[in-house]
């Protein structure tokens, strides 16, 4: 394997450098050790100033990789000039590394944070695996043989998780190792879509089940115990504290290198667990998931739209028929803050105005209910939004409900306007990475 390491010369930086040459001999592969220029400060200083830098960084770069090839390790340096995260990223695909290993520096690190940003600048762009290193003893220990390496793997069905879930079986194949799946996401939603959210024991004894069928799938001849975890809150800090609290040496996690729509909605539990957590974490990013993945998708929740045209309810009906038993059917639907009877539009200040739009509102509901009579064997919801954006909305409850499918109508009516293949539901074709099936309308 081709390791990419950044380094600033720091300790920290030294112990990762250590373990990515450690890492590239173990696999028979190389370590590029990469210093950037980072010369943004100086560029309107006099050419012997910067030569001196220049000179400077050259020969202590070379330095460190004299002191790793005298353990064995092929060892390559490159000094670019430019953006830290930028240089570091193009170095690792030039090099078609397969995994970068940085140290971590960031909140509990005091205010030496420049490292840190980086780090998270790298991980929003790079298409590498990434090790984000705080402690390297217990890796370099593994690498010896001389102790089993504790993996955790943050684990939701999603196709970045099935990647992080086989990076780690990549990882087992280098030495001993003790793997734990964790599902940390909201358990009040997974019992819901379950049907149990009165029996919040059975709910997370399903879910180990299911977790433990598809890694068992996966990895036939891995080990992998699960945890699932019953508690409300950030799923970041709920995946540090199992890390601590299971004594793991590196927790996995996949990224899905959000747009700036997704990241606004649902963060990034990724970059959460990269500043907040003790241990190191190891991401593998969406863009790895093509190539990483061999599992088939998973539907457990799907998120049907409609503006109760009759396209739109076929796009339900659609939602409906293709869950399977057990998956959740998410019925949004999307009514103007402002809309009256007979489709006219006022203010608050109307005399009229509550009164007209909570009956508008109560007979939208009315009629989603009635679309779903029939759920079949699928658990359904009904998420009625107010917005004077319905494709902001949509995308905003696609993500917020992180849907397996979104089934929605190419062809259609809102309060605000037509729903055609160009507006709304192209919208969504560019707002988010999930699969969605579109239904056109049978007259054509």
């Amino acid at each position: 394997m081709q390791v990419l390491c950044g380094t600033d010369f720091s300790d920290r930086a030294e112990e990762a450098a250590a373990l990515g040459a450690a890492l590239a001999q173990r696999t028979g592969g190389e370590l590029t050790l990469v210093h950037v220029l980072d010369t943004r400060s100086v560029l309107l200083g006099p050419a012997p100033v910067l030569d001196a830098i220049e000179e400077n960084a050259r020969q202590r770069l070379q330095a460190s990789a004299e002191t790793l090839r005298a353990t064995g390790a092929k060892v390559n340096t490159e000094l670019p000039a430019g953006w830290p995260d930028e240089a570091i990223v193009a170095e690792a695909k030039k090099r078609g590394a397969g995994l970068l290993v940085m140290p971590a520096i960031g909140r509990r690190d005091g205010v030496a944070v420049r490292l840190g940003k980086t780090c998270e600048r790298v991980l929003r762009s790079t298409e590498t695996p990434m090790l984000v290193l705080r402690d390297a003893s217990p890796l370099l220990s593994w690498l010896r043989g001389e102790r089993p390496l504790r993996l955790l793997i943050a684990y939701d069905f999603t196709p970045q998780a099935d990647a992080a879930l086989l990076f780690a079986a990549r990882l087992a194949e280098l030495g001993s190792c003790q793997l734990l799946a964790a599902y940390a996401e909201d358990p009040r939603r997974e019992a819901t879509r379950l049907g149990l959210l009165d029996e919040p024991g059975r709910a997370q004894q399903h879910l180990r089940e299911e977790i433990a069928a598809r890694i068992g799938r996966a990895l036939p001849s891995l080990p992998v115990e699960v945890v699932v975890s019953a508690h409300e809150g950030d799923p970041g800090a709920r995946l540090a504290q199992l890390a601590e609290r299971e004594q793991a040496d590196l927790l996995l996690v996949g990224s899905h290198q959000r747009n700036a729509v997704e990241r606004l909605f649902t963060g990034s539990v990724a970059l959460d667990l990269l500043r907040d957590s003790a241990i190191n974490v190891l991401v593998v990013p969406g863009a790895a998931v093509a190539s990483a993945s061999l599992l088939p998708p998973v539907i457990r929740r799907i998120v049907a739209a409609t503006d109760l045209s009759p396209v739109g309810n076929r796009a339900v009906a659609h939602a409906l028929a293709l869950a399977p038993s057990g998956a959740e059917v998410v019925v949004v639907h999307v009514v103007s803050p402002n809309l009256m009877r007979n489709g006219r539009y006022g203010r608050a200040s109307h005399p009229e105005f509550a009164r007209e739009h909570a009956a508008v509102v109560a007979e939208r509901r009315e009629a989603l209910e009635a679309l779903l009579a029939d759920p079949g064997n699928a658990t359904v919801r009904i998420d009625l939004v107010e917005s004077d954006r319905p494709d902001r909305a949509l995308l905003e409850a696609i993500e917020r409900e992180a849907a397996d499918l979104v089934c929605a109508g190419t062809i259609g009516r809102t309060g605000l306007g037509a729903m055609l293949l160009g507006s709304t539901a192209q919208t969504l074709l560019r707002g988010t990475r999930r699969p969605i099936l579109l239904v056109q309308p049978q007259e054509r």
